[in-house]
């Protein structure tokens, strides 16, 4: 009981910026609760249910809440969403990149402290690069599962790749970023 009664004052306490950040997390979960109805998934326990876990990783953003959250949310898609493909897929994507990094973002400042606009911008750059990658999967998934009907294997074969050659990619840039700082 401690424990939660520990994430209440730290959510009540926090500050301004602080508050901002944890709500971004409850908006990313409205947002995939709509993609959810847009794409016919799901029901209103599903929809429901992302919202108040959505309002979960917000009281309690450094803790297991986040992880449990993106686990319903994707067993959610994947049991009510038919089909392969659906455009919804694309917001649904970026709706989870907010909650993730508004968790993230949260849990790594103390909650009555300021959040740096340094760190902000920070944040703000990496989540747009990785916004922009998941466009471009999106794309090529959309590509491959019209090019078979039912999608077949090809989309999934063609993610792993483009997912590796893109971890790939990130991991030799920052190894040369690495090597430029000494």
């Amino acid at each position: 009981m401690g424990e939660l009664r520990e994430h209440w004052v730290n959510l009540r306490t926090a500050s301004p910026s602080h508050l901002r950040v944890r709500l971004v997390a409850l908006l990313g979960a409205v947002g995939y609760a709509l993609c959810l109805v847009a794409a016919g998934g799901g029901g209103p326990v599903a929809w429901i249910g992302t919202v108040v876990l959505g309002a979960l990783v917000v009281v309690q953003p450094n803790g297991i809440m986040p992880a449990f959250f993106l686990l319903w949310a994707i067993a959610a898609w994947w049991a009510g969403v038919p089909g392969p493909w659906h455009w919804a897929l694309l917001p649904a994507a970026w709706s989870l990149l907010l909650v993730h990094t508004s968790a993230a973002l949260a849990a790594s400042v103390p909650p009555q402290a300021t959040v740096p606009r340094a760190v902000l911008r920070r944040y703000a750059v990496r989540v747009g690069v990785v916004a922009g990658v998941v466009t471009v999967f999106w794309a090529l998934a959309a590509l491959a599962s019209g090019a078979q009907e039912g999608g077949g294997p090809v989309p999934s074969v063609l993610g792993l790749a483009l997912l590796a050659a893109g971890l790939a990619g990130y991991a030799r840039l920052r190894h040369l970023h690495r090597q430029d700082d000494l």
